[in-house]
């Protein structure tokens, strides 16, 4: 025993010898050369002075505390000449983007994450031209920076698996979190008129949203905001320089559909269509990827562009709409208003291309395009939602808007749950959990079932986040959603699911109540309905009926009359049945 004693010493004291060499810098490079060389521990403490008397076994038989704290340090040293050889903008010398890990296969692994689940939806860069950029270690389209933010957003959807080779024990979310500290600490040295710049804020808010403090950092969305209108460099592409306003344009949009905040701060692209865009990068593949393993998973056209674009026309149509509800004067909105931004909806819908249109009810969708019409059942929610709680709709008017409304929730909640079952919420872009709470709430409040089967909307609804929200770094901003809609839910009578406390095994609101105001910048997630219905004319319950049968006639639009009929049929709650869509 005192022998073995004897031995961890001197283990110990050549070990720390080593850690305070590579702390001070002194022989620094050739501690971590010899390391790399594969020379031994022994040989590498006797080349810096003399060491107690002793033997010097393998690392590995060293205690944990000793084996961590000689980790540490070669990170540290490896990180700190890393950063010492980096630009602002490129890459460091020797081709690497960022010094938080130098395992390039991780590193690709993210960035291919990142391409297959949040991209195709929030598009704020050209892929190709980052792409081309980012392998020929160029720093015009790609950018230390931006690449820290895109792996930090990709650490959401990271799940480890023990045989995919990756560092043992390796946490997404302390590497989320390393990759935004580098992210930030690099943007601030590059010049704002840098289209990178742009994206990088843009990429950065996407990362925070998913925290849970999207309220907090919606800054992100102004400083890109302002960058994009006014300073963005000459010299860039305009594919992707379009590409790019579109992307911070629809983003800003896509947080104010849920925080109900009108931005005006931005200004609109002059044109719907993306111009000069090539319909060819339609025809790049999207891959089912999720692990390592999933690489030989078959490609298939990922209609991308036709989605952007759907998506980028469907936000317009959702700007006016909030800023008809939210603009702040009483008594200013029609029956007529209101109904033609259903028309421009419903326009919207058949304009759509047939790759990414869903008429067949398709259960191969694509996960981008079921995220858009997903996003469109929750815009028409919120166009109705408030005549729902004017007390001057008649009675008649009332039902069949409260219909409507139900039938919309149950065609979202339908999809949603056909990609539950293709992808699985795990990889979903963080919105989507916004959309979810919406549809559900809708349900609750109006579906005129009894309130106890609509328990099974609650377990699915609150199933679905905890599953968005399941293992390290996952989208922690579905914990405060959870708990708000559970306080929903018994608002509403509902009975809770007899699974509750395995649905929700954590209060992120009772812990911090600020949580809910980081997740959704207000104290609930509903709609401002008080806001809403102020801006309503006192005439409007009048008018609704007179501008609904003109619709109806078809003398708002073209498909005015056979919309309205198949939406009063297939809406009709005797023959909209919930086990239809909660069925398993």
């Amino acid at each position: 025993m005192i022998q073995k004693i004897h031995q961890l010493e001197n283990d110990y004291s050549c070990v720390e010898q080593i850690i305070r060499a590579l702390s001070s810098g002194e022989k620094g490079e050739d501690i971590i050369n010899r390391l790399r060389n594969g020379q031994s521990y022994q040989s590498i403490a006797e080349s810096l002075g003399p060491l107690p008397l002793g033997s010097f076994p393998a690392i590995a038989d060293l205690s944990p505390g000793s084996q961590r704290n000689f980790s540490l340090a070669i990170n540290d040293y490896d990180k700190d000449v890393m950063m010492e050889r980096r630009t602002p903008a490129g890459p460091v010398r020797g081709g690497t983007w960022t010094t938080i890990t130098s395992d390039q296969a991780l590193i690709h692994h993210l960035l291919k994450l990142y391409f297959t689940w949040v991209h195709p939806v929030h598009m704020v860069f050209s892929r190709p031209h980052f792409m081309a950029s980012f392998d020929n270690h160029d720093d015009v389209y790609c950018t230390s920076a931006l690449v820290n933010a895109i792996c930090a957003m990709a650490c959401h959807l990271f799940v480890t698996k023990h045989d995919e080779g990756f560092e043992l024990g390796l946490d997404p979310k302390d590497l989320r979190e390393r990759f935004m500290l580098e992210a930030r600490t690099l943007v601030q040295e590059l010049p704002a008129e840098k289209l990178a710049v742009v994206q990088t804020y843009a990429v950065m808010f996407l990362v925070d949203l998913s925290s849970g403090i999207g309220a907090t950092s919606a800054s992100y969305i102004r400083l890109a905001a302002d960058a994009i209108d006014q300073r963005v460099e000459s010299g860039y592409s305009s594919q992707a320089a379009e590409m790019t306003k579109w992307g911070i344009y629809s983003l800003s949009v896509d947080w104010a559909q849920f925080t109900f905040l009108v931005p005006t701060l931005f200004q609109i692209p002059a044109s719907l269509e993306l111009p000069n865009y090539s319909f060819n990068q339609d025809t790049l593949p999207w891959q089912l990827y999720r692990h390592l393993s999933d690489s030989s998973n078959p490609e298939q056209p990922s209609h991308i562009i036709g989605s952007c674009m759907g998506h980028a026309k469907l936000l317009r149509i959702i700007h006016d709409t909030l800023a008809l509800f939210y603009h702040g004067h009483e008594a200013t909105v029609s029956a007529k208003d209101v109904m033609m931004q259903y028309v421009r909806y419903i326009e919207w819908q058949d304009d759509l291309p047939d790759e990414v249109a869903m008429r067949d009810n398709s259960t191969q969708a694509l996960p981008h395009v079921m995220a858009i019409h997903v996003q469109y059942q929750t815009a028409l929610i919120q166009l109705f939602r408030p005549l729902l709680d004017y007390p001057y709709l008649p009675r008649e008017a009332f039902d069949h808007v409260r219909s409507l409304t139900v039938g919309f929730a149950w065609k979202g909640l339908a999809i949603l749950k056909t990609y539950r079952e293709l992808y699985s919420c795990r990889y979903e872009q963080p919105l989507q959990a916004y959309c979810l709470l919406h549809i559900c709430d809708a349900l609750i409040r109006f579906d005129p079932f009894p309130k106890a089967e609509l328990t099974d909307v609650v377990r699915l609804g609150l199933s679905i986040l905890k599953e968005a929200s399941d293992g390290q770094g996952a989208y922690s901003v579905c914990g405060p959603l959870q708990s708000a809609f559970r306080k929903a839910a018994v608002e509403c009578n509902i009975p809770l699911p007899d699974e509750i406390d395995d649905l929700i095994r954590f209060d992120p609101i009772q812990k911090n109540p600020d949580a809910i105001i980081n997740a959704t910048t207000r104290l609930s997630y509903t709609q401002p309905i008080f806001q809403a219905v102020r801006c309503l004319k006192l005439t409007f319950g009048e008018e609704f009926a007179d501008e609904w049968r003109k619709f109806a006639e078809g003398d708002l639009s073209s498909q005015g009359r056979a919309e309205s009929e198949d939406t009063r049929d297939s809406h009709d709650p005797d023959v909209m049945k919930i086990d239809a869509i909660l069925s398993t």
